[in-house]
């Protein structure tokens, strides 16, 4: 699970943009896409501050 939390960076960096690209509208991609990048550095900060120390090695 750990590995899967630092990988998540990774996964985000490219699949994210890739799906606000799908928008017709670029100002709309570009603030889905944005929106979607701060939703996921929330969750992210989350699992590492409060998940990751409960995780066994």
């Amino acid at each position: 699970m750990k590995k899967f939390i630092l990988l998540s960076v990774l996964y985000s960096l490219i699949l994210l943009p890739s799906l606000a690209a799908r928008e017709r509208h670029q100002v709309r991609g570009v603030k889905k896409a944005v929106l979607m990048m701060v939703v996921f550095n929330l969750v992210y900060t989350f699992m590492v501050l409060v998940i990751w120390p409960r995780l066994d090695d």
